[in-house]
Parts: C-alpha cells; structure tokens; sequence
C-alpha cells in the first residue's frame, strides 16, 4: 500500500514545479525556429534552477520516473508523474488554461526531433520510433588522405567512416579540396541519406607558443640500447637526427650529409667511422644501397655537429648541413618565465657564473593584448597542460609567470604548442580573418562547420551571418566546447544554435580539461551531454578516443571505457593516426555492444545472456 502523505507531498511539489514549466511555455513565441527544442530547454533550465534531489527521492520510493532521465521532454514527463499521483490519490487532475497554440511535446516526438536532427548533420535514416540510436564516426584525414587516387579514404569509408573531418589549421585549399573530391566521388554511388558527410573545422583564435632561437647544437644519432639505422646522402639535404611521423608513427631514420666524392666510395659491409662530439666515435655498418643514398646500423649513441668527421679506410668527409636545433627551453618547478605578446625569438634563461638567472627564459605568444586579459596569480597551461605556470608578475606587452608544473627532470619548452588561459577571460573572435579567407575556399564543399573555440551566442551569430551573406545556410554550424566561459554561457549558445538549420555541439575535450580542470572533466562532459539532450542537440565526442589504439594498434583499458561512454553522443570523433581502419572495427564493436545496453542515456532492459 501506497504511503498517501508521501504521494501528496509529491504531487504538491510536482504542481508546483508543473505550474512553472506551463507559466514559461505561455510566455514563448511559437514561430521562432525549432520552438519545441527551444521550449523544452528553457523547462530543463527550470528544472536544474535548484535542487530537485528529495523530490527525486519521493518518486522512486513510490515507483514512479525520477525524472533523471527526462532531459528530452521534461513537460510531458512532469504531466505523466502530475497524472499518476492524481490517480494513485484518485482524485481528477486540475485543468491549467495554455494558449491554443501551446502544443506539449510528447515523449515519442522528442525522440523523433533528436532523431532527425542527428540525421540532419551525420546522415542515416531518421526514425520516430524506439529504435536503438547509432553513434556515427568521424575521422580527421591526415594531410597525405588524398593520395595514391585516395586509397586510405576509400579503405576509411569502406571501414564504417560517416564524416571525415578536414583540419584547416593545416595544409591548405589544394590539399583540402583534394580530400573532398575524394568524397564526392564515393558519394556519387551512394543513397542520399547514406552520404558520408564533410565536417571542415575552423582554425579559430588557438593562442600558440611562437619561435624559438635556432644554436648550432648537436645532433643524436644511434641509441645506447638498440640497433638503429642510419642514412648517408648527399649534396644539399640536411644532417638530422631520427624523426617520428604523428599521423603515422612511421620512424625516418637519422640522416647524414656527405661530400660526393666520399659517398661514391661506399659499398655493402663497409664500417664507416664517425668522429662525433666530445671526442667520442661510433661505427656504421652498410647494409644497403639505393639511388642516392647508404642505409647503416649503428649500435651505439652518438652526437654529431658541425666539426664532426666520418671516415671509410683512407677517405674522410665532414658532416655537412647539420640542422640547427631549437634553443632548448627546459623548465623546472619554481622557474620564472616571460611571456610577450612580441615578435621575438625564444630562448633559454641567462645565467651567470655561478648558475645564477639573470634574466629568465622567454617565448612569443600569438595573444595580442595579452598583459589586457590575463591579471596576477592566473593559471597558464602550455602544451596540453604539460607546463603549468601562475602569472607573478605583468607589464605592458608581456607577463613574467612562475611554473608549478613541469616534470621532476624539467619539461622542455616547444614552438608552436597551445597555450591556455582558464582564469583569464581571453575576448577573442572565434572566427578569425586567416578563417574568413579559408571558409570562402570550402564553402562549395562542407556539409558541416566546426567553430572553433566558440564562446558566445555572438560567435554563433557572427558564423550564421557569414554564411546567409554567401547563401550558404544549409551549412550545419557546430560550437566546439572548450572553455569555461563557453560551458557558462551554454544555455544561450544553445538557443542561438536553435536559431540554424543544422547545428550541433563539439565536447572538445583536450583544451576543455586544462580549462576547467583534469578532475572536473567527467562531471562537466555529463553535464554538457545533458543540456545538449534538453534541447535535441547532436553531440560529437571529441578528443584522444582510442588514441593508443590509434597510434600502436594497442588501446588500454581506459580508453575502452572512455570509448564506451561515447555512445551516449550521436558522433563520435577520431583523430588521425596509422591504425585507424583497425581502430574503427574496434569502435563499431565497442559501440555496438554499448547500444544492446544504452539508449542515449537511458538503460535497456534487453534479455541478459552471459549468464
């Protein structure tokens, strides 16, 4: 039996919080686009104004919805609770006056908006019924995507690939439109609501590190532990030191420049010694000859410079064309650093005699007014969080900060790494005029837009102009969430969204946990999710998904369950990396299983067969 005090209290704060949802619906124009999402995030808003946990508490006593997973029709959940204490009381429901235009949404309508809008920026067959909800996928092309007739986008597609996402912060309108004709050429043989869509993501204001001075350092070749190879060449290229490709985690080996007529004397087997830095001497053994170049194993480390000399029996050439090594900026727990907003070159700190610092270490920064927005005691994170500083002091182009975090042995300090501001309100245009020259090259092409660094219902506003100036409104405009004052003003980018034809929400999660915090980033992503559900918004779960898997064909296990918890978002993003056709097999089947169990955030009672 039914507590009956219990069901009134209930039902009395369940009135009242009915009366609030009906009072804001009649205050609304219905004309305005998308009115019933609109609506609905306005009542969500209500809901979340204050805490609703005891009454949360009452209704799952009494075996009724706690409303924890209503976000997508908050009114016709209420009304449904509202109904049933009535009945469970058996007493009538109170009839409210609404406006004869005032339409509630029904449960199955809400899904049917959901549904579609996710259709409208992904693709896929839009459905009005309880059906299990795809995750579509979304791949960055890395910037050789296009070549070989588009080999590696063909095997992508092929692989279960939605939307490819072209990166304008690299390559250029050659390379980008290389890419997309690729696609178009896929699309041609496929049905309209199958197409693979293109999603160009805006460089936007990212605030980088700039140049850092260039020494005639040396060169590492070899290792202490391993074999590794070695290549001479000759004529204008450059000494280096072995290098490692992101996109594909391919390793050229070290290189070293000759003089001609020393190389033409090298042959299979030959032991070539190496004259290194310090005194110290190496041997490479040639194990293979090509056009233009000697493939050797060295087996021990070895710096090289400038004055370095390699020797074949009674031969001997210098190194030549040794690449100049960036000023090797590392820094320590308690060091100051001086960050200017001028063109200047990077370098290392000053010091003395003794070690003592002169002058602190410098580097640039593409923030103009920077010493404006940024005040003493705020957080600056560079490089993915990896150097963490607190501004100590300021003047009037530049800011001197104290770093709090860096690794025990120091972090080196690199050119162009993203530098973050969370306490600092950076007023800066999402779209730039580098943007603006870029988004007139893929207009023709792009279903979709990322906009970068979005912080207001403006920058929304601003993209949706440039757009109905050129006739382009078709184009769907998704805000990519990445700072604390984006996640404040979320519910008015939100509305401004609505206001699209296609719109959708980017949790970008790299620069978005440095914002608010590493440990804060579950809570807000669930958060994000929800207001994002409230209004019908597509959601894209972006940042180091599989990265692991990506880049070593190995995922570990968090990325498994960070995986997983993506297919509550109707996209999900990877980047680029040289497993990616494997890594997409593994995603379909993490997500695959995750929807026999989920259904956006609600769970399903499927039949359980593993035991």
């Amino acid at each position: 039996m039914l507590d009956r005090e219990l069901l009134e209290n209930a039902l009395e704060e369940i009135k009242t919080l009915r009366d609030e949802l009906i009072l804001i619906a009649q205050g609304m124009d219905i004309d305005v686009p998308n009115y019933q999402s609109l609506l609905n995030l306005k009542q969500y808003n209500i809901v979340r104004g204050k805490s609703r946990t005891e009454l949360q508490k009452k209704l799952v006593i009494l075996g009724l919805s706690s409303m924890g997973r209503s976000y997508a029709h908050i009114a016709a959940t209420t009304d449904a609770i509202y109904d049933l204490l009535n009945a469970a009381l058996y007493q009538k429901p109170e009839s409210i006056e609404v406006s004869d235009r005032y339409i509630p949404l029904k449960i199955p309508e809400a899904v049917k908006i959901a549904s579609h809008n996710s259709a409208a920026l992904f693709g896929g067959k839009s459905s009005s019924k309880f059906t299990m909800q795809k995750t579509s996928i979304m791949v960055t092309l890395p910037s050789d995507a296009a070549e070989n007739d588009g080999h590696l986008i063909h095997r992508l597609a092929d692989a279960g690939v939605n939307t490819f996402r072209i990166n304008t912060a690299h390559d250029g309108p050659e390379t980008w439109r290389a890419m997309a004709d690729i696609i178009k050429k896929i699309n041609q043989d496929q049905d309209q609501k199958e197409m693979i869509k293109i999603f160009v993501d805006i460089a936007g204001p990212k605030i980088r590190t700039g140049e850092i001075r260039k020494l005639d350092l040396p060169i590492k070749i070899g290792s202490k532990r391993f074999e590794k190879e070695v290549l001479f060449v000759t004529g204008d290229q450059i000494s280096r030191g072995e290098k490692v490709d992101e996109t594909t985690q391919q390793i050229s080996p070290a290189q070293i420049v000759v003089e001609k007529k020393f190389f033409n004397y090298i042959k299979i087997d030959d032991h070539i010694k190496i004259f290194g830095s310090g005194g110290k001497k190496g041997f490479v053994t040639i194990t293979q000859l090509g056009e233009g170049y000697a493939k050797g194993i060295i087996e021990q480390k070895l710096l090289i410079d400038k004055d370095s000399i390699c020797m074949l029996k009674k031969y001997a050439s210098p190194v030549l064309n040794v690449e100049k090594q960036c000023d090797p900026i590392r820094l320590f727990i308690g060091d100051h650093l001086r960050i200017t907003e001028d063109p200047i070159l990077g370098s290392s700190a000053f010091v003395d005699d003794q070690d003592m610092v002169i002058d602190p270490a410098v580097i640039s920064c593409s923030l103009k007014g920077l010493a404006t927005f940024v005040n003493i005691s705020d957080k600056i994170y560079i490089d993915d969080g990896k150097i963490g500083l607190v501004v100590v002091d300021k003047g009037s182009h530049e800011v001197t900060a104290e770093v709090i975090q860096a690794k025990v042995s120091g972090t080196i300090l690199k050119e162009e790494k993203g530098i973050n501001f969370p306490d600092s309100h950076v007023k800066a245009a999402a779209i730039t005029e580098p943007d603006k020259e870029n988004l007139e090259t893929v207009l023709d092409f792009a279903d979709n837009l990322g906009l970068s660094f979005c912080q207001s219902s403006k920058d929304v506003r601003d993209l949706q102009t440039f757009l109905e100036e050129r006739g382009k409104s078709h184009i769907g405009i998704i805000a990519k969430i990445e700072t604390k004052h984006a996640i404040a003003n979320m519910p008015k980018i939100l509305e401004q969204l609505l206001s699209c034809e296609k719109s959708g929400v980017m949790i970008a999660r790299g620069d978005l946990a440095i914002e608010v915090g590493f440990e804060n980033l579950a809570y807000i992503q669930e958060e994000l999710l929800d207001i994002c559900d409230a209004a019908h918004m597509p959601v894209i779960w972006a940042t180091q998904v599989l990265e692991s898997q990506m880049k070593s064909n190995l995922p570990s296990r968090a990325e498994v369950t960070d995986a997983a918890m993506a297919s509550r978002a109707e996209c999900v993003m990877l980047n680029k990396g040289a497993f990616a056709v494997h890594t997409i097999d593994v995603l379909i089947h993490i997500l695959n299983g995750m929807h026999t169990l989920f259904r956006k955030n609600r769970q399903l009672l499927n039949k359980q067969t593993l035991w």
